[in-house]
């Protein structure tokens, strides 16, 4: 039957409007900790079997590289991708919490309330979207998440999973357990790990209809601290995860056919063999003062300090308790230069504030101390300076180092086939929030020609 020129203009504006209902979009964001771009682009020199992860790049758009954030660790990683923001303006800076007296017992960022600017969470949310994530880092307490299962841990004993079932949505777990296994809220457990977040991921998508899901996979990420990249693990783990990612596309294209699946990694990797432990020497100089008679994990493990090193994987944040105290200042700029002086003690450069302030970086930092490939940043207060440790792997550099470039992947309905060469992560946020058909604040980067 013709369509009358009188009705078509109007039905074709129905037929947009429709499009842009949240119940026609979906998008399915997967971080894949750790994975360098070259695990992708490289794949036949690595012999790798990754069919999913390269058809992606076959067949939608990918980056060369994604310059990442100060320090290239995952918490403000993974902040700068759901606000594209950096650190300095969402206020995530460093994986640990800030504690120079050491009374946190190793608190991790974990909480949604300290991000300081809106999320894609809150975007899709207010569009909508029923929203679930997994895992994602800096998502305890999230508000705008429909079905949340935080990244969290405490002990590491078995009470872990009471505490994670207390700050997920209530009734969640126990709603999917029966049918799909325990939740493993292990970190350390690799494969088995990730496949179990794979799992309850797919279970939000199925039978929630959640349409903008974020999930983490942090297996690789562990496994490259062990063994570092490209080894046998690590090619073996990302083998698995690319059954991983999958699993997921068919059960997001299952619910919505014309769904988006954005892969993207948090920073790359570098390997190790030896560390550096700054407080060594900034407990010679007088600027820490451990605590002697420390009798518990409760007690401070610092009793005065005047300037502390903020350990970040392989580069140290300094801060100042007194930042207009210019003798100590001078004192640390001082210590800093001359261990920088020694090639043994693997410094590759340190960064005042205005260079810090250039990259997004830590407000509070005085300097950034970052560190040559090969060393990594420890937190040892007495012993050696520089230690030989096990040939690993880590992060944290500085984003300007190529082994620190994260990956970048995106295909579905109305993304084109594109390489976008070198690209800002903060450009990844705004470019999901147009997949999503929902405004968005921020606009520090611009959006990515992936359309």
């Amino acid at each position: 039957m013709a369509i009358s020129r009188r009705l078509a203009p109007a039905l074709l504006l129905l037929a947009f409007v429709a499009a842009a209902q949240p119940n026609s979009r979906a998008l399915v964001l997967i971080s894949i900790d750790g994975m360098r771009p070259d695990y992708v682009s490289a794949a036949d020199q690595h012999g790798l079997k990754i069919p999913n992860l390269r058809r992606m790049m076959q067949t939608g758009a990918y980056a060369d590289g994604v310059r990442g954030v100060l320090p290239t660790v995952t918490y403000p990683s993974h902040t700068t991708l759901i606000t594209g923001v950096w650190p300095a303006k969402h206020g995530i800076l460093n994986n640990v919490a800030f504690d120079p007296e050491q009374r946190n017992l190793d608190g991790w960022t974990w909480y949604a309330e300290d991000i300081r600017v809106p999320t894609l969470w809150d975007a899709a949310s207010a569009a909508g979207y029923k929203v679930g994530s997994v895992s994602w880092p800096v998502s305890v307490g999230a508000r705008h998440v429909d079905f949340n299962i935080p990244e969290y841990w405490r002990a590491r004993t078995v009470d872990d999973m009471k505490l994670l079932r207390s700050v997920s949505t209530p009734g969640l777990l126990a709603e999917f357990e029966p049918a799909i296994g325990a939740y493993e809220s292990d970190p350390d457990k690799a494969v088995e790990g990730d496949w179990s977040r794979t799992r309850f991921a797919e279970r939000m998508i199925r039978t929630k209809h959640a349409r903008f899901i974020t999930i983490h996979l942090a297996g690789l990420d562990h496994v490259e601290h062990a063994s570092g990249p490209f080894s046998k693990d690590a090619n073996a783990t990302l083998e698995a995860i690319d059954a991983m990612v999958g699993t997921l596309e068919k059960a997001i294209r299952a619910e919505v056919p014309n769904a988006v699946v954005c892969v993207a990694s948090d920073h790359g990797f570098a390997a190790i063999d030896k560390q550096l432990n700054l407080k060594v020497a900034f407990v010679k100089a007088g600027l820490i003062t451990p605590n002697p008679r420390r009798t518990s994990v409760f007690s401070p493990g610092v009793t005065a300090w005047k300037a502390d090193a903020w350990a970040a994987a392989a580069s140290y944040l300094i801060v100042l308790k007194d930042p207009q105290d210019a003798a100590t200042r001078q004192t640390v700029r001082k210590l800093l230069n001359e261990l920088a002086a020694d090639p043994a003690n693997g410094i590759e450069r340190i960064l005042d504030r205005k260079e810090i302030a250039a990259i997004g970086g830590a407000p509070s930092a005085e300097f950034a101390v970052d560190m040559k490939p090969g060393f990594s940043a420890g937190n040892a207060v007495d012993g050696p300076l520089v230690r030989a440790v096990k040939a690993g792997g880590t992060h944290g550099y500085s984003p300007v180092h190529p082994e620190m470039r994260a990956a970048f992947l995106i295909s579905g309905a109305g993304i084109g086939k594109a390489k976008l060469g070198d690209i800002d992560m903060r450009s990844i946020a705004p470019t999901l929030a147009k997949v999503l058909g929902v405004p968005f604040a921020a606009n520090d980067a611009p959006v990515l020609a992936v359309f």
